[in-house]
């Protein structure tokens, strides 16, 4: 199974019970730009800048729907060739998700 890593246990990765979920399905990829962003956006998506991304640049926002509910999340990485069509080729594949502490 392809594995995603973060870099703590972000809000946005708890279930309903508020514990960590352990896997995700990737159920969309797209190429967005940093700098179109809103900050509402991107205040949820870095647990309120827990983790520090650049005003501007090319990104990949994955979309993932947790196990055992209708519930998803986005995840933004730095946009390369390579990234693109991994994640491509992993569109509705279920993830391990990893915490780098």
């Amino acid at each position: 199974m392809p594995q995603i890593k973060f870099s703590h246990a972000y809000n946005k990765l708890l279930d309903l019970d508020c514990s960590t979920i352990r896997t995700a399905k990737l159920i969309e990829i797209m190429v967005i730009d940093l700098e179109e962003l809103h900050p509402w956006f991107v205040a949820y998506d870095t647990d309120n800048g827990k983790y520090k991304l650049p005003k501007k640049g090319k990104y990949i926002m994955l979309i993932f729907l947790k196990p055992k509910e209708f519930n998803i999340f986005t995840t933004l990485r730095r946009y390369t060739p390579g990234k693109y069509g991994f994640y491509q080729g992993k569109l509705g594949c279920d993830f391990n998700i990893l915490m780098e502490q």
